[in-house]
Formats: C-alpha cells, structure tokens, sequence
C-alpha cells in the first residue's frame, strides 16, 4: 500500500500518479485526489487500484454495484458524478483532436436522462462462477445484476451462477464466455446467446456444446443460444440464427453474433442528426454497415445507397430488412471496406462506423482520394478517430462538427459523430 497524489488523466480512463519515482496507471481515481493505493507489481507501467481516499474530489460519489467495489471491470467511473464524466469526456476528446493537430472541438454532447440500464449487450465469462472480468488482472468478478444493463443480463448472470453451483455447468475457468444481446422489444425483450471460446469451439471438441445450449436456453428471457465455431461464422444450437431489434419503433433482422449498438435509448438521436446531414446527398455509402444499423434508416433519403460489410451473415440480415422496408434501391456487398471502394461509383456521401482501431491511413487515404464531399464518421475511439481526422484534414478535408453521444455512461467510452467535407468541393 502506498499514498500518492493523482495527476491527470491516462489513457482508457485510469488516472495518472507517480509511485517510488515511476510512472503509475490507477483504477478508481480522480485527478486531485490524495489517495491510499494497492500496486500491482511487475507492470510496465505500473498498475494499481483506490483502497482509501484520503483526500476526496468533490466530483466523488459511492459507486451503488457490489460488483464494482469487487473490481469488476465492467465500469471504469461508477465512482464519479454523472454530470463530471460527461465534462471529463469532452475534455480528453477535446485534447485528443488538440493532440492530432485536428482544428475542431466538441459541440453539442448528448447524455442520458438516465445513465443506467441502457447495455443491450453484455459478455459473461464462465469460470468457478459468471460474471465479468476485472479490470487490469486476470479472473471473473461474480455478477448477479448490473444496473448499466438490461435486467435480463443481470438475470441469465444469476441463472448461471446457480447453475454452475449446482453442477449444471462445466467450469470453463474463463475460456468461454457469452455474447449476450437484448432483442425483441421494450414490451417484449429476450435474449440472443452466442457461446464464444478463447480458442474456437467445435462440435467435435466441446461435444457437451449442446447440453449447454439447452440449459442456457431454458434460463429467463433466453430466445437462442449459437455458438462462434473456431472458422469464424456463429452455428445455431437452439432456436433460429436471426432475431428482431425494434429501433425507434422499427425492425431489423440480427444474426446471432453480429455487431449491434448497445445503447438504444441514444441511438435514435444518432440516427436523426445522420438524417439531417444526409440532407441533399443522392448516392451514399455505408462502409463497415453492419446490419445496416445506420445506413438503412438513411435510404430513403437517397437515391441510392451501398452497405458494404465483411460479416455474410450481417449482410444477409441487411438485405432483410430493407426487403421488409420495402427499399429498392440498397446494394450489398460482402467486402472488404477497401477493395469495395475500388467498385463504387461517384459518392457524394458515405458513412463510416469502423471498429476501435479506426479507419487507419490506407483506408481514409482511399476515401480522400474518391473525393467524396461529406463523410460522416461514427466513432467509438475518440484517439483513432482523432488520427483518422488528421489524416482527412492533410487531404484538402475540413471537420465541419464533432458531436458527443454518451452511449457509454460509468465507462471512459464514447459514441462520437465527426461530419467531414472537402474545405473546396469545387477543387
């Protein structure tokens, strides 16, 4: 144990200290704070967590989850005021943008009436008992509800952990886990299970595969269970592969392990200032377009429109939906978001959603080059996005607005949406 001063901020929310004279990463802190701390040895650089706080921001609260004082991972700033982690994420994205020499900063920031139970999606590792994992070390933090999630997240981790205790379930010692989303509707919601392993699963290797599905399966609100086979694509166990999400009163098709928004609450803000920015645009393209979460809604307001995504599986749910919307005029295609582009033709308008790790410079140089006037870049990773601007910005590219939408509350996370135009479309 040792007292120390917290400094600023670090990366992915933990706070920055110096302990013994090297620089440390602290969980649970506050800049400003004076506080007692547990050190993990033999990091590079050193890790540690909040045992005591000495001397307590005013932005301080108690955290409510037993889980979170477990050290559960999930949450990075239960500890923090709603309305400081809402400044505190402006401010780092503000610096981030300042860090890439990117001449914008956040305008507008959207926050929740109420920054709980909006996860919609949720990952529970199985081991001795189900929960999510701590932050910083290795194990599994047992979880019998989590008030940032959905309650039937908290209610299959409870199930599991009574069916692990009575021997119902093997011990995986944290190599399985399952990706859990909420379909259906607010009056009607249930469970879409997806069994992953560390290494792949088959059939052949885990035989007990579906005797695990059929516990899981009669568990509260659970609709299907799949399973990742080690080739990549998810295999039904029980139930059908694809379920139905009700967003802003419409539905979508969702294949059992594709990528879906968990904040439903905020998604229909995004969606409506990527309608207003949509304005005039007549051939658009929605690239890394998942299930067509953002492009589809956005069809109708265009002359045509191309969803571009590698996930089969995401695209052939795509093309339901729009086949149930009645759009005629949405092409798919299973790519690739690079060599896709090479088959487009004149863009005036794409969308892009790209994973954590950003666009990256091949792919932002190659939508540079299309000249394409508006880009509007959705963004789970303020510092990706950040490079990803630069790089737009060095190619005759101005960033027009950078809005904040906290889909994210108690986590460093944030949903960003930057509208990118060409400083002179004329050139």
């Amino acid at each position: 144990m040792v007292e120390t001063r917290l400094n600023g901020w670090g990366p992915r929310g933990w706070v920055e200290a110096e302990i013994n004279g090297r620089r440390a990463l602290i969980d649970r802190g506050i800049p400003g704070e004076k506080v007692v701390v547990a050190a993990q040895r033999g990091r590079h650089p050193r890790r540690g967590i909040v045992t005591e706080v000495v001397n307590p921001s005013p932005d301080r609260i108690t955290a409510p989850c037993p889980a979170y004082h477990r050290g559960c991972g999930g949450c990075q700033w239960q500890h923090m005021d709603y309305s400081a982690q809402l400044d505190t994420k402006r401010t780092l994205v503000d610096a981030a943008m300042e860090r890439a020499g990117v001449g914008v900063r956040v305008g507008r920031v959207y926050a929740m009436r109420d920054p709980w139970r909006y996860r919609h999606t949720a990952a529970i590792a199985i081991g001795w008992e189900a929960g999510f994992r701590p932050r910083g070390r290795r194990g599994i933090v047992e979880v019998r509800d989590c008030p940032i999630s959905h309650s039937l997240v908290g209610r299959l981790s409870a199930s599991l952990n009574d069916a692990l205790r009575a021997g119902h379930l093997p011990n995986y010692h944290g190599k399985v886990w399952l990706d859990c989303t909420v379909v259906g509707s607010e009056s009607a919601p249930a469970l879409q299970v997806l069994v992953q392993g560390i290494s792949g699963l088959t059939l052949e290797t885990h035989p007990e595969l579906p005797d695990v599905a059929r516990a899981i399966s009669g568990m509260t609100g659970v609709e299907s269970v799949a399973f990742r086979h080690r080739d990549g694509r998810p295999r039904p166990l029980v139930g059908d592969l694809d379920s139905i999400i009700e967003v802003a009163g419409r539905r979508m098709y969702v294949p059992n392990g594709a990528f879906f928004q968990t904040n439903l609450v905020l998604l229909p803000d995004l969606l409506d200032r990527l309608g207003q920015e949509a304005e005039g645009a007549r051939i658009a393209a929605d690239i890394y377009g998942g299930v067509g979460t953002l492009g589809l809604p956005l069809a109708s307001r265009v002359a045509s429109l191309t969803l571009i995504e590698l996930d089969p599986d995401a695209v052939r749910a795509a093309a339901k939906t729009a086949e149930a919307w009645g759009l005629d005029n949405v092409r798919f295609i299973s790519s690739h978001a690079e060599r896709a582009m090479d088959e487009q033709p004149g863009l005036d308008l794409v969308i892009v959603d790209p994973p954590r790790s950003g666009l990256g410079e091949s792919m932002a140089e190659a939508l540079a080059a299309r000249r394409v006037p508006r880009i509007l870049y959705v963004s789970c990773a303020p510092p990706s996005l950040a490079t990803d601007l630069a790089v737009f910005q060095e190619h005759g590219y101005r960033t027009r607005s950078l809005e904040l939408f906290d889909f994210y509350p108690q986590t460093y996370h944030v949903e960003a949406l930057a509208v990118v135009e060409r400083a002179d479309p004329g050139i």
